[in-house]
């Protein structure tokens, strides 16, 4: 039985945020956590102002570590890895590292001595991941609920792909470049990481081109499940997605990560659907052989298909501020100033859009951002 928690939480006020995060836990049968040590994932992503509904909350953060700490937790860390992640990082924007200071809990590296796995359902791909996964007994995602232009949702699961640290993750893209193949990477790195639980911050959710320069929309919920793959299923369906063209939840299910919600013993999502959400439009699914059997013999002929069914992003000179942070995440190299503003070879870009995400300055337009 696959239980989602689903509760309204109107605004970021404390009380009521930590009202949601004990009822949101309770209900969705978190697990007992008495004398263990917790891992903390929250989606900090490029560590922007929490304002901009990008980050995972800081309230969200502070009600769970409290939470936590009531239930018993022997010690909490907290740790992501943005797309550019510097030398001694901390979240500070997202109000992240106040929460971390105040409540006096650890902040986890996830540079600092990473171990290698090899990830399942990815073609044998090695990967390092924090060395602390074989270290704390529990590991929760905190994701923030928000479209995705390349996944069309990001939730629990693709929460975790910043347990990857640093530049590992945008050559990803290229070895992984249809959605599919993409969703079976991020399904292989949550069955290494085995997440425990995971709560999802829906407060002020994101429509558009998310992750990073979308819209932010009040929808008033906080999410809990123990099952990753129940909980993205459920925040796809209050997005207005037939949950199954989410390529995460397909795989998931497919895998046997997860199951459909089968329980929500408080607010139910079919009853919560945005019909007017602002989603990524679905494109038409690859079919299985040029997804998955055809790659590894003509991986090349995969990514030019890719590429023609996927706008280039555009740059906005007027709007670049040059910090240059797009050239630093290109996989590919497909990026460079040219006459004081950020070029594209449209013929190297490969479509992942990771330089849409980690823009600071909604500078690049995406997809079906760009006019025809």
């Amino acid at each position: 039985m696959s239980c989602v928690s689903i509760v309204r939480c109107e605004s970021y006020e404390p009380s009521l945020v930590e009202k949601a995060v004990r009822e949101a836990c309770i209900s969705a049968g978190m697990p007992d956590v008495q004398d263990k040590t917790i891992l903390l994932k929250p989606n900090i992503l490029s560590d922007s102002k929490e304002e901009l509904g990008i980050t995972t909350h800081s309230q969200v953060v502070r009600s769970v570590i409290r939470f936590l700490k009531e239930q018993g937790a022997k010690r909490i860390l907290i740790g992501d890895s943005p797309g550019l992640h510097t030398p001694n990082f901390r979240p500070r924007a997202s109000g992240i590292w106040k929460v971390i200071q105040e409540e006096e809990v650890e902040w986890a590296d996830f540079t600092d001595h990473p171990t290698t796995y090899t990830i399942p359902y990815s073609r044998n791909k090695k990967l390092p991941l924090p060395s602390l996964l074989e270290e704390v007994d529990l590991l929760f995602s905190l994701p923030k609920m928000k479209t995705h232009q390349l996944m069309y949702a990001t939730g629990a699961i693709k929460n975790l792909f910043g347990l990857v640290p640093n530049l590992h993750k945008s050559p990803c893209h290229l070895s992984f470049p249809t959605r599919e193949q993409f969703a079976s990477l991020m399904v292989g790195i949550a069955a290494v990481a085995k997440a425990s639980f995971a709560l999802m911050d829906g407060v002020i959710a994101m429509e558009g081109p998310g992750p990073a320069n979308g819209l932010s929309l009040p929808i008033g919920l906080i999410l809990a499940s123990k099952d990753l793959v129940a909980l993205d299923y459920a925040q796809a369906e209050i997005m207005g997605y037939n949950p199954i063209d989410v390529p995460i939840v397909a795989e998931g299910l497919k895998r046997g990560l997860g199951k459909a919600p089968s329980e929500y013993p408080n607010l139910k999502a079919h009853d919560l659907v945005k019909t007017d959400y602002k989603r990524i439009d679905v494109q038409k699914k690859t079919r299985f052989f040029h997804a998955l059997i055809l790659p590894f013999f003509a991986g090349p002929f995969v990514r030019w298909r890719v590429k023609r069914q996927r706008k280039a992003p555009l740059f906005l000179e007027e709007a670049c501020i040059l910090c240059k942070k797009c050239i630093q995440i290109c996989p590919v190299d497909a990026l460079q100033v040219e006459k004081k503003h950020v070029v594209i070879d449209e013929n190297r870009c490969i479509r992942c859009y990771c330089c849409h995400e980690v823009c600071p300055a909604s500078a690049i337009l995406v997809d079906e951002e760009i006019p025809s």
